[in-house]
Order: C-alpha cells, then structure tokens, then sequence
C-alpha cells in the first residue's frame, strides 16, 4: 500500500482550466503586470494548513508577481527556457523535468517562458513555517531566512510535491492526516537545507518508548470512529506534531496516514468476518464518511469490495 498516487505527466494538459497554531493561507500572489491563468487544479477549499497548492500550466507567460507566500515550484513537464528577474538580477535557465525552484517571500519577480510547461506551485505561509522552526527545529522564528534557489535538483521535494498532489484526490476524514504529515516534512526539509539558520538548527533524537507508542496506538484504536489529525496524535504522547511523524515512523516503519489506514482496514474486515452488521453501519464504525469512500479505502488495501470480502468468508 503507499500513502498516494505518484503524479505522471505523459501530457501537457490544456493551457486554460479552471502545530499547535493553525495558519490558514491567505491569497498568495498579486499580478503587477501580465497575465496569470487560473490553475488546473488547487488545494483552496480544502482547509489544508499552511499551505496551498496548485497545478499549473504556463504558457508563453510574461509576468510579474508579488507574493505574499514563500512559493516551491516542481517541474513537471515541458523543456522550457525559463527567465527570472528579481531584485534586480536575472537568471536564465532550460528547465526539465525534476527542476525545483524556491522563491521567499520578497521582491517583486519577472517571470518570462516560451512555450508550455507543467508546474506543481506550493505556497507556503510563513506564519506556518516559523511555527515549525521553534517548535520542531529550535531556530528563532524571527530570525532566519528562506534562501532562494533557481532551478536546482531536490528529489525530496519533488517527491513530496507529488505526493501533495496525489493528495487532491483523497477523500474522508484520513485526507487532512496525509497532507498536514507532508507539509509539515516539506517545512522541516525547507528549514534544515534552506535556510540561514539551518547551521545551528537543532534536531532532537526523538524516540517513541514502548509505553508511548502503545498509548499511540490505543488511541488510534479507540478513536477510529472520528477524525484522527497530525497535532491530536502527538499530544497523546506529548509530542510536537514533527517529532511525532519522524518518531512514529522510525518506530513502525510506516506513516502515521498510512497505519491509521491500515488499522481502519483491519478493524473493518473483522467485523465483516464476524458480523452482520450491514456494510455502511461499518464504514461509520471506522471512520469512513460514506459508503463509497469505505468502499475505494477497502478495495485500495485488500483489492476486493467489502462485499467481496465477506462474501469470500
């Protein structure tokens, strides 16, 4: 089983389409000059936390953009000749797939391309990314900085950019698990490999003991019926919501999205086997939100319909 859909891009789609402290994002860009078209596909409405992401394709695009969000863009497709100017300087680049580019919150930015590109755009709050520097990473959060990179090569970041997109296509209450996990490793990478601060950063070995990964999964267990988020399962354990996914992980060898899941599963087909509960009363019991999401969840872990499963014992 994996926690989301990898993201191919075998075609350009067509140019026009439609912590503790919660930070929701706020517009992130205002247009100066040019035109920029609406994105193919956005997380906006989707109440994630700290960040908001968006699926574009650019074409022949001239534009200069405030932003008010520190903005990761994944290339995915299109080879394109790509010019940003910003704070007086511009750089030049062919991008291809895997490229990255981290622009901080900061001056006004030309961007300039021929052609049609595919571009996952992450804006990340910087209210949220300084929650995470004090409480998963001892930086002051007022005194680092975001350090800008064009067109460098972050395989972590692509990844995690495709697996926030996968992440659009979740559904029920394990969603905002998944993505609040992901954002808050790509805050955590951003903090330690690209910032100012990074140098002195501090990151706590954080270990789960037996007693506190019992109590986690518990409280997974007595909690399945509702919606189990990133920061309520770490203050079981009294954890910061980093931490806990970096300690749950190494402890389980799996996500924290990816055992509640399981778990999920698990308790479903038990009742399956040893009730007649009907199939919706179930989905309710482990915390599904409707019939055909329990029915997707199932089938995506076991490759059978819970109907098929009971029907099979």
């Amino acid at each position: 089983m994996t926690d989301g859909a990898d993201f191919a891009a075998s075609s350009l789609p067509a140019a026009s389409g439609p912590s503790a402290r919660k930070v929701r994002p706020q517009p992130a860009t205002r247009v100066l000059e040019g035109r920029l078209a609406a994105p193919l596909l956005s997380s906006r409405g989707r109440n994630w936390s700290g960040l908001t992401l968006e699926l574009h394709s650019f074409v022949d695009l001239d534009t200069v953009v405030q932003g008010f969000d520190h903005v990761i863009a994944v290339h995915l497709a299109g080879a394109v000749q790509l010019h940003q100017t910003r704070g007086g300087r511009t750089r030049s680049r062919t991008m291809n797939t895997g490229d990255i580019t981290i622009t901080p919150v900061g001056p006004p930015t030309r961007w300039r391309q021929s052609g049609q590109s595919l571009v996952i755009l992450l804006r990340l709050a910087p209210g949220y990314l300084q929650t995470v520097a004090g409480d998963e990473c001892a930086i002051d959060p007022e005194r680092f900085e975001i350090q800008a990179h064009f067109a460098t090569r972050d395989p972590y970041i692509e990844h995690i950019g495709k697996q926030l997109l996968a992440g659009l296509e979740l559904e029920g209450r394990d969603s905002r698990l998944y993505v609040d996990t992901h954002v808050c490793e790509l805050a955590i990478h951003l903090l330690r490999e690209y910032t100012t601060g990074s140098a002195t950063m501090v990151w706590p070995k954080t270990q789960l003991s037996p007693h506190k990964l019992r109590r986690t999964i518990d409280f997974i267990d007595e909690n399945l019926h509702g919606e189990l988020t990133l920061n309520t399962l770490a203050q079981a354990v009294a954890l910061s919501p980093g931490h806990f996914a970096h300690a749950f992980r190494a402890a389980t060898g799996v996500t924290p999205h990816r055992y509640v899941v399981e778990r999920r599963v698990e308790t479903a087909k038990a009742l399956l086997r040893q009730s007649d509960l009907p199939i919706t009363e179930i989905a309710q019991r482990i915390g599904c939100s409707s019939h055909s999401h329990f029915s997707v969840q199932f089938h995506r872990v076991t490759g059978l319909t819970p109907r098929q499963y009971r029907n099979r014992e």
